[in-house]
């Protein structure tokens, strides 16, 4: 058996009346977010991704990790990649750090895995207002990988390992660019 409130109406219009409440309420405090997916202010659609400064012995790293930052960016379609004079804003970056070196050691101190370790410093800024968006100097990824039977790893090279901390990387770059804190 369904309640009933005389005075109050059917269960369907009190449905409808606490839906109309919430809607209300909660539109009432939506006034300064937007609901286009990201964080960035209206009048920036276009981006710049100059190819990142390398401080590393690793010669393509910096190539790498532009290529995968401006595919990302490119993949999720939100902002058009130009070129620096036709940007609303930049991505720049530095990769000041590129390490593979032992993760764990068996009982025998026979390395079972290595880590591959990417750190950099990258700015996102807002060339029209002429101002960082954001700024962070300690960026890092890495990607752990197993060369020998023992290791229960899913990547088995350092190249693969390369590969995954620097997608890492690009994913990280999109997250604080676009998405809403």
């Amino acid at each position: 058996m369904r309640w009933r409130d005389e005075k109050r109406g059917t269960p369907a219009v009190l449905a409808g009346s606490f839906a109309a409440l919430l809607a209300a309420g909660g539109l009432a405090g939506c006034g300064p977010y937007s609901f286009t997916g990201s964080s960035l202010p209206a009048h920036i659609e276009t981006l710049a991704v100059p190819i990142f400064e390398n401080e590393t012995l690793e010669l393509e790293i910096a190539d790498e990790v532009t290529e995968a930052v401006t595919q990302r960016f490119l993949s999720d379609n939100r902002l058009r990649i130009v070129g620096e004079s036709r940007a609303d804003a930049i991505l720049e970056g530095t990769v000041t750090s590129y390490e593979n070196k032992v993760y764990n050691y068996s009982a025998d101190e026979t390395p079972l895995d290595y880590i591959v370790v990417l750190r950099l410093t990258a700015r996102f800024r807002d060339l029209g207002k002429n101002r960082d968006l954001w700024n962070e100097e300690a960026m890092t990824a890495s990607a752990v990988y197993s060369v020998t039977a023992e290791g229960d790893r899913e990547l088995t090279t350092e190249e693969e390992a390369r590969e995954r901390a620097i997608a890492e990387l690009a994913e990280d770059f999109l997250a604080r660019t676009m998405e809403q804190w």
